[in-house]
């Protein structure tokens, strides 16, 4: 009842209202603080304790700072709140438990913002009866109220510097602002004091340059005046009002300092202004004119992080969201089953919902092969808390679970809104909850890993097992969708395969950088055995041939990447870590921990997956890291090869765009007009789909992607015979599906897109947006090179069709087009086998799609034969294309192609090779060896089209020139058919052909 007053009062009020939540060291609850009159406060309080504590006395105070959340162990010492100012014992006594759980007490001499104000500070609790120590952040109940910016400092000065406003805005009722300043030097640890003062200013840039990246402070002339006060007196002069900024000398003795300067309270509004960046610079403690650091003080936007779900019956999403870290984070639990028994299941047999290490694994496999929520590995408990020691759900607080166990945290408690629908000792979540222990930025970060809800095994009701899960990305405000993404990767091929993916919201160098650990295997044949203790950097250059090098490997990778000049001492490598990550070299990724390598794959995805979150890792502005090298390290290798174990570059991963959009009828002229559009940024990713279609006539219902692109040439181009069934890789049985939008997206076939989103029944336009969980552009799945066929109602015939090719934008990539042409009168094949790839300006690489048409020649035109293998050998073929021995044939082929030196150490050990290759380790497969990545091919069958990760069109190592060697039938060993790899030039070309008068003037 407390509650729905107080929200009541919130809305209907205009007055401002300030919270704490609180949730460790056996109490939970919140304290609400409001402005009771000029000189006075308001607490009251809404508390629980735990059964573990029902006994509590807690001596309680205000700090100079709030509680930073990123921060999970040792957050309330008094290194991160500072010093106690108000003491709240002494105003109006202890708080003491039981009798006592809700009230509320008035303050004297305390106002809520201003001199005496306790926005923006810390609550901090000591228990009298034990040394528990709990605190929490006093932040503003409203949302939207506050703005934040943070100025970053990497050297010679180091830390941040944050800007915090109440309003902002011209008009607002209160305004206020505090800055904390955390400050120390990286290079000067050899002065006798302990910190150094200096001048510190805001100065603005020249509005012509707005677009420059800012790599010397040099060319900033302007002190930031915008009401023309003059020298010393303007609101850029921050040093005049509040003294010099403090730098601690080592970043061990900090000294975090607090200011209130209400003369910055309408920063925000230039700050969010289109035209001029704002930068804070700290001038030379000696050389008042010299600069001695800069930092641009960027806006902080609120991180918003949410997981589409739409698997087994269950839709919709779980949002979390973070207004800086020093607030909790809000949790809304939207999930609804899709019919009767599902939504029975949901709220009887759910066991927990949990936050995994990891995102689930992409998939490897054209078929439905292992259940993916299985890939995420185990909860995520960075603070290794004994999972044996924790209270039941919902009885303790949130410090004693680990970050990953929501329902833990959450079970039972009611504090939010919206707990609806959930049944008495049900474990069921729903509706909106608060969390200080689910960090969505720092190190601790739960961005990018997964949510898994498990359930009771209904074949035992004893066992438990994951049903559903989802990946946590990060959202635009307001629903406008996903984040727009960088994506980063590094392909290591020798001597071990794997890659890393580096993932920072684009145009945001200051943003955390994701890392994904994929896979790391070893390669070469010379080492079967798991390896560690792998340190990893990256380095000054891309690597160049040394990379296979037997002595001196990885040296043109150059020195660890090093742009703010650290002062580096390879005896005191413990000052680099994750906590203190500004005393690190930017490249050196060891911060982290050290990489594992695994021998063989079967233990690389358990081994060597990991996913970390590093702050200080740019993939755009100046100091990015795309295009340099990544080494790791083997400090027990042979002394001749160097420390140096392997070498690549750090490349772009682009998102794909895949466009439907040239129609074509199935034997009769149609008037459509549009087309579907469809975006992935990652693998890691739902797809999004958005529609315009136009010159539907009323008559149209369905929509499918189907099995193979459109053969244009035809009079019937969309019939079965050409595009065959919907693209249904996961087998789903087409007898057995949910009626249109009643179903989750795996109850459907992955093409049924009308199912999924509904028909076009009685549209003459239809135009729409939607996400799909299940229609990957990136993998095996991948529907490029697929089709969109639209159907009429009347008897669900196929009305109008269209390829799904790939959207790019010519200034970033190019297509490259090739094809093996099986043409040779005398052949053994006929038919072709075209390639295309997207190559990006930077020499990355799409993976190549490809599509096989093939069938026996002349008279036998209508035979079939299966299970074909296929290879790139090395060279072109000539006349041995249509040789009859087939000891002789294809022969000038040479053999299977390996440019990267795959099992280069036991060449010959054909079990290890068989092993080892396949589609779930592609790399792993010479490059030549397309059968062992992507399966056999048939001959006189159906078209097929593939998705291949490992077959370059362009760029040093190339296909072009070389020649596709098909095997005999079922696996056979001898040379069957061949034809070369050549680019595929579009030979249609289009004229206007104008007839001249008979009688020219």
């Amino acid at each position: 009842m407390w509650w729905l007053f107080l929200l009541s009062y919130v809305i209907s009020g205009n007055a401002l209202k300030l919270a704490a939540y609180i949730s460790a060291g056996g109490l939970h609850g919140e304290v609400r603080f409001e402005q009771k009159t000029e000189n006075s406060i308001r607490i009251r309080f809404a508390l629980q304790t735990t059964l573990q504590y029902p006994d509590q006395q807690w001596f309680w105070s205000i700090t100079q700072f709030p509680v930073d959340y990123t921060v999970i162990d040792d957050r309330c010492s008094r290194r991160h709140l500072g010093e106690s100012i108000i003491d709240l014992t002494d105003l109006v006594g202890p708080l003491e438990m039981p009798g006592n759980e809700t009230g509320s007490v008035e303050v004297p001499g305390v106002t809520l913002t201003g001199e005496k104000g306790l926005w923006g500070k810390g609550l901090l609790l000591k228990d009298s009866y034990t040394s528990r120590v709990i605190c929490a952040s006093i932040t503003v109940f409203e949302k939207n109220t506050e703005k934040f910016a943070e100025a970053r400092f990497y050297g010679p000065v180091a830390g941040t510097v944050w800007f915090r406003w109440l309003g902002g805005q011209a008009g607002d009722n209160i305004t206020d602002t505090i800055i904390y300043a955390d400050l120390y030097h990286v290079n000067n640890k050899k002065l006798q004091i302990d910190y150094t003062e200096h001048h510190w200013k805001i100065y603005v840039t020249d509005i012509f340059n707005i677009g420059k990246d800012k790599s010397s402070c040099n060319i900033l002339q302007t002190v930031f005046d915008p009401d023309n006060a003059g020298p010393g007196k303007s609101i850029g002069d921050v040093d005049t009002r509040l003294g010099k900024i403090k730098v601690a000398v080592k970043q061990s003795l900090k000294y975090k300092t607090s200011y209130r300067d209400p003369e910055l309270s309408l920063l925000p509004a230039d700050l969010l202004g289109p035209h001029r960046l704002l930068y804070l610079v700290i001038f030379h403690p000696t050389h008042d004119d010299s600069f001695l650091a800069c930092a641009k003080i960027n806006h902080r936007k609120p991180i918003l992080a949410k997981t589409l779900i739409s698997s087994r019956g269950i839709k919709g999403e779980v949002t979390l969201s973070q207004e800086t870290p020093f607030n909790p984070t809000w949790i809304n639990i939207s999930l609804i089953p899709v019919n009767l028994e599902t939504r029975l299941r949901y709220a009887t047999k759910v066991a927990y919902y949990r936050i995994h290490e990891l995102p689930p694994e992409p998939a490897k496999f054209l078929e439905d092969v292992g259940e993916p929520c299985l890939t995420t590995k185990n909860m995520y408990n960075p603070t290794k808390i004994d999972e044996k020691t924790v209270p039941p759900a919902g009885l303790g607080t949130q410090d004693q679970y680990s970050i990953g166990d929501l329902s833990g945290k959450l079970q039972g408690r009611k504090e939010g809104s919206y707990h609806t629908d959930i049944l008495p000792g049900s474990a069921k979540l729903h509706g909106i909850y608060w969390d200080v222990y689910l960090p969505l930025s720092g190190i601790h970060s739960i961005v990018h890993r997964s949510l898994v809800i498990h359930k009771y095994n209904e074949t035992d009701n004893k066992g438990i097992i994951p049903w559903v899960c989802g990946t946590f990305a990060l959202h635009l405000p307001q629903n406008a969708g996903q984040m727009p993404m960088f994506t980063a990767q590094v392909i290591f091929r020798y001597p071990i395969v794997g890659k890393i993916i580096f993932r920072q919201p684009k145009n945001n160098p200051e943003a955390d950088t994701t890392i994904i650990i994929e896979n790391l295997v070893h390669a070469d044949g010379s080492a079967l055995n798991n390896s560690a203790e792998h340190r990893w950097m990256v380095h000054d250059n891309p690597p160049g041939k040394d990379y296979y090098n037997w002595t001196g490997r990885c040296l043109s990778a150059g020195a660890p990447y090093n742009p703010h000049k650290i002062d580096w001492d390879p005896n005191q490598t413990e000052y680099c870590s994750t906590v203190e990550v500004s005393l690190c070299r930017l490249g050196d990724l060891t911060r982290h921990g050290k990489l594992e390598i695994a021998g063989k794959k079967l233990y690389g995805p358990l081994l060597t997956r990991k996913l970390f979150t590093d702050t200080m890792l740019p993939l755009s502005g100046r100091n990015s890291i795309l295009g340099k090298s990544l080494v790791i390290y083997d400090d027990h290798g042979p002394v001749a090869r160097g420390e140096r174990l392997a070498c690549s570059t750090i490349g772009g991963l682009y998102r794909l765009k895949a466009i439907a959009k040239d129609w074509f009828g199935n034997g009769e002229p149609v008037n459509i007009r549009g087309k579907l559009e469809f975006i992935q940024q990652s693998e890691y990713d739902v797809t999004d789909i958005e529609i315009n279609l136009e010159g539907l006539g009323g008559k149209m219902s369905g929509y499918h992607i189907h099995m193979t692109p459109v053969e244009i040439d035809l009079e019937f181009p969309c019939e079965a015979t050409s595009l065959y069934n919907y693209w249904n890789p996961l087998g789903v049985n087409s007898s057995n599906i949910p009626g249109s939008k009643e179903g989750t997206s795996d109850q459907y076939e992955m093409g049924d897109l009308s199912g999924k989103f509904g028909t076009l029944d009685n549209r003459k336009k239809y135009t729409t947006s939607y996400n799909d969980t299940l229609l990957p552009l990136f993998g095996p799945r991948s529907i490029f090179g697929h089709s969109v066929v639209i159907h009429k109602k009347d008897k669900n015939l196929r009305w109008a069709c269209s390829t799904i090719e790939r959207g790019y934008a010519p200034s970033e990539a190019v297509e490259l087009r090739a094809i093996a042409s099986f043409h040779h009168p005398q052949g053994f094949a006929y038919g072709y086998v075209k390639m295309s790839q997207l190559a990006y300006k930077d020499g990355s690489q799409s993976e190549t799609v490809i599509e096989v048409k093939l069938r026996h020649p002349g008279n036998h035109d209508r035979n079939i034969t299966r299970n074909h293998n296929w290879a790139i050998y090395v060279n072109p073929v000539g006349v041995d294309a249509a040789v009859k021995v087939k000891d002789t044939r294809c022969v000038a082929g040479g053999y299977t192609w390996n440019p990267y030196f795959t099992q280069l150490a036991d060449p010959l050990n054909e079990d290890l090779y068989r092993q080892e290759c396949g589609p779930d380790l592609p790399l792993r497969c010479q490059v030549g060896d397309i059968s062992s990545r992507l399966g056999p091919i048939n001959i006189g069958t159906e078209r097929r089209v593939f998705t291949d990760p490992n077959f370059p069109l362009d760029g040093p190592v190339s296909a072009m020139g070389k020649s596709i060697v098909i095997m005999d039938r079922d696996f056979g060993s001898n040379r069957f058919a061949c034809a070369n790899i050549e680019p595929d030039n579009d030979i249609v070309k289009y004229a206007n052909i104008r007839k001249p008068p008979r009688f020219v003037v």
